[in-house]
Parts: C-alpha cells; structure tokens; sequence
C-alpha cells in the first residue's frame, strides 16, 4: 500500500516519521521536511515501515557513498551535516526527560570539521575474495570498494588483502599524529609469514603485522591466540598532549579529533585543583591521564587487566605520579578508594553504570559527578536513579560518530 506524507520527525536511529490520518509510519532514508510517496513494507498494530518510492519535496541529500543503501556502516548520511547534529541534540534532549524524568539544560551537539574518513580502527570481514561491510540487520558482506568513514590507507591497505589468505577479518588501527598502522590477519589457521612482507613492502607506513587465529565459530572478532609476524604488538598514539602504547586489542577511541573534544569537555567540567578524582571504567588511562595533569590526585579502576598493565606503563612514559590504576570491577572497588575523593569521572561501557556503583556514589556524598556516555538511553537511566541525590546541571553532546546515529555526551552532576 502506498501514501504521500511529510516526514515531521525521527526515530532514535534517523528513520523519518510521517503520519496518515494519525498513525505513524517510519520511513528508511527519509529527513524532516520531506514529503514522499511511501510503500508500506511492513504493519504493526500501532505503527507501519516504509521506504521512499518518490521523493515530491527533498530536503535530504544524496549520500555521496554509492553503498549507502546497502551497507549498515552508516545510517544517517542523508542528512545534511547540521541535520545530523540537530537530529542528535534533539535525540539526547528527549531520552533524558522521557526516560531520565529530568529537565536540564541540553546543549548544541558539537560536531565536527571535516566529519569523513575518521575512524582509526577498521574491522572488515572477508569471504574469499569478498570484503566490505555487514548488510544491515544481516551477515552478508556488502563488497565495498569505498569507504567515507575510515581512515584512507587503512581501507587500501584491507582492499590490498583481498584474495591473499584464507582470512575471516581483517583489523587495521592507525595513529592520529603520525602515520603507523597495526594490521591484524584473522583466520582459522596461520598465515603464511610472507604476507607481512608483501604488506610492508607495499605500505611502509606498517609498524606491526599480527596474525590472530580465531577457530571458534561466534561472532567475537579475536579469537584467543596471535603470533607477531612483523614489528611488535604495539604502537603509539598521542592524546591531549599524552603519549598512549596501543596493542592490538586495546580499547581506544575511535575519533581522536573529537575525544580531545569530548575529554576537554569533561575536565573543564569541574574545577580540578587541590581535587581527588575517582576514574572509573578507565581503559588504558586516557581520561584519568588527561584529568591528572590539573587534579591532585587520581584513581583509575578498570576490569580489564591487560588495559590496567597498559595504563600503568602510559603514566610511566608520561611521566605523571600522581595517578594509581586499581584492577577490578568498578563497582566493587570504588569502595576502596571512594574516601576523600571529591570527583567521579565515569565513562561506562554502553550498559552503563552498576547500581552498586551508584548506590557508592549516594552513599559517600560525591559532590560531582562527570559521566562520559557512549549511550543516552542508559545515561537517562542511571540520571534517573540518582535524581532524587543529584542534580544534572547540563549535557554536553559530542558527535564523535558522524553519518551514524550515535551520540557521545559529558553529563555533569551536583549533589543536592
């Protein structure tokens, strides 16, 4: 069935909506202010889906990757930029009130320059002599031959691989302020050592070539075992000014451009002098490291202890002392610090925060609380639970996942 509307709104992910006689119909690659005919694809009792068969009045633009509409790595790219932005303010603005029952001070999303070939961490599955990107919603590779969101010559250096192994992905990490790169060869069995050669040879730019072998049959990209085929398990990365040691299973930040934003939101959050601060979830000490350098002291806790040995050496390299990185789960040992500190910087992983950890913060009356989200849906939640004990003063969304409807935000937190 078919029906001409104008798209007055967007779903959490960038699909439009549009209203026929008062029932909502969501419509893929659609923006606000469009009006299109529509073939419905799927009914619900409340709602309906839909794609474009006509666009009549286009205020959308025609993305300017030709896979758009195949592949799942991008779902808003045809929206213009500042759409994009505005799309994701208004986004954070109604989970928080709908879902963190707070009205707050919400502030224009801060994008980014030149919003292209960002990504520093490139995942590719392979299938023979297929490369590309997941079809959304599915496991089928979409060969793509270009890509807008990752780095240049790591995509050139996937596309080079095609057809040379037997390789189930293909992992390439590059660094922001220099040119290294890190390529890491998935596969069930090992790989013939040459191909570091040929890849070296062909792009000098690698520092380290690793080959991971993965035999088990799930969606977990790293299997349990990697051999060094060239350099070392390693290379560096700078951040705010901060040396950082990057191996290749590492979390680190995808958009560095735009976590120098986001981490200067959060430290000029507070006021950090004479300050004791807690960092939970810190990973490999990004965030505690660049908080250091203002605060008096710092404790960082993070479960993974291969990210705890890495942040230990990323202070040591720095030469910063007046930071300790605790191993364990932040929420059973927050307990063990929480005395006497007067900050809590949080950046969870997307299911946010343990109640136990929130419960820590009420219980010991932190004063401030900065909490790093990679998702508002649980940032809302646990603003919800701390509401009746903390007051959120603003949110500060960062765009660091420009054509994806992913959002970043610094919340800042006072105690009543």
């Amino acid at each position: 069935m078919r029906y001409t509307l104008e798209i007055i709104d967007y779903t959490y992910d960038g699909l439009g909506v549009g209203k026929v006689d008062g029932f909502p119909i969501f419509v893929e690659y659609a923006g606000l202010g469009d009006v299109v005919e529509v073939e419905v694809t799927k009914r619900k009792k409340n709602l309906a889906f839909a794609k474009v068969k006509k666009y009549i009045v286009r205020k959308s633009v025609k993305p300017i990757c030709k896979d758009f509409y195949q592949c799942g790595g991008c779902q808003i790219m045809h929206l213009p930029y500042d759409e994009q932005l505005r799309f994701k303010t208004n986004h954070v603005r109604n989970t928080i009130e709908r879902i963190g029952k707070v009205e707050t001070d919400v502030r224009d999303a801060i994008g980014m320059e030149n919003p292209y070939h960002y990504r520093n961490k490139l995942i590719m599955p392979f299938e023979g002599e297929l490369a590309g990107i997941y079809r959304k919603g599915t496991h089928d590779i979409v060969d793509v031959k270009n890509c807008h969101i990752f780095n240049e010559e790591s995509f050139q250096i996937a596309q080079f691989l095609r057809g040379k192994a037997n390789l189930r992905n293909v992992l390439v990490r590059n660094a922001e302020y220099s040119d290294a790169l890190m390529v890491v060869l998935i596969s069930r069995t090992p790989v013939n050592k040459s191909l570091a050669n040929e890849i070296v040879q062909e792009f000098p730019n690698v520092v380290s070539v690793i080959n991971n072998i993965n035999d088990l049959s799930t969606n977990v990209v790293l299997g349990s075992k990697s051999e060094v085929l060239y350099g070392e398990d390693e290379y560096h990365d700078t951040l705010l000014g901060n040396d950082y040691l990057i191996n290749h299973r590492s979390f680190y930040q995808i958009n560095i451009p735009q976590t120098e934003t986001l981490y200067n939101e959060a430290i000029t959050a507070v006021d950090l002098e004479n300050k004791t601060v807690v960092d939970a979830y810190c990973g490999i000490g990004s965030i505690g490291l660049s908080f250091a350098k203002k605060a008096k002291y710092v404790y960082g806790i993070e479960i993974n202890e291969s990210s705890v040995e890495i942040a230990r050496v990323n202070a040591l390299n720095n030469g910063i002392d007046n930071i300790e990185f605790i191993q364990g789960k932040a929420e059973e040992k927050i307990s063990s610090v929480i005395e006497g500190v007067d900050v809590v910087i949080t950046d969870p992983p997307r299911k946010g925060c343990g109640e136990e950890f929130l419960m820590s913060l009420i219980d010991n009356s932190i004063k401030e609380v900065v909490y790093v989200s990679c998702n508002v849906s649980t940032l809302a939640r646990d603003i919800n639970y701390l509401r009746d004990y903390y007051r959120v003063e603003y949110i500060q969304p960062v765009d660091m996942f420009p054509h994806t409807f992913h959002i970043e935000c610094v919340a800042k937190l006072v105690r009543k």
